[in-house]
């Protein structure tokens, strides 16, 4: 009898235990799709004209025009972003220093026209606002694919294009303080 409850017992605590353990793990298909996006080619060098739209809570919208430019230097890649329009923002840039190596910090500096100064982005304020949107400076960045678990959440069509959605949950404190994010969202399209 006693065999009998340490038995259920122990089934019991490992049933509960389930969900947690798997909350944590890696699923192999997404994590081989994340890997396929980290080693798309896109090519040496990128130049891109870019519009950032910011909506406020009551729906009004102010635009942004941005230059943006980004060279492969080896196994790194530098890019180099300047904000043309609106006049309140103009001529403001953002260099950044993307490191291939996991173990070096990538290098960020804001140049503020205004005040005629350049600003580090220390690691630290990585998870601050960029130019008073909802990205943060670590969306400026590549992100490391070690430092997170992928699942596949759903296959779906977004604007008519077929998509996988995955979850992207960070495997450790220090990311989240990094970021800001305790879990992302994914949109991978299939065809490209």
């Amino acid at each position: 009898m006693k065999i009998f409850s340490y038995s259920i017992f122990t089934l019991l605590i490992l049933t509960l235990m389930l969900p947690v353990m798997q909350a944590g793990a890696d699923d192999p298909k997404a994590r081989a799709i994340m890997e396929k996006v980290d080693a798309r080619d896109d090519g040496d060098h990128q130049t891109a004209d870019m519009e950032m739209i910011l909506i406020d809570k009551n729906g009004h919208q102010r635009k942004r025009s941005i230059s943006s430019f980004s060279k492969d230097m080896d196994k790194d890649t530098y890019r180099l972003m300047f904000f043309r329009e609106p006049a309140d923002v103009r001529n403001t840039g953002f260099l950044t220093y993307d490191y291939d190596d996991p173990a070096k910090n990538d290098d960020q500096w804001l140049y503020l026209p205004a005040l005629r100064k350049t600003k580090r982005i220390a690691s630290s304020d990585k998870s601050g606002s960029f130019m008073g949107s909802d990205l943060t400076y670590a969306d400026m960045t590549a992100r490391n694919l070690d430092d997170y678990d992928f699942t596949l959440k759903k296959e779906m069509a977004v604007k008519g294009a077929p998509v996988w959605l995955i979850e992207s949950v960070p495997r450790g404190k220090k990311v989240i303080k990094e970021t800001g994010y305790t879990k992302s969202l994914l949109f991978v399209r299939k065809d490209n």
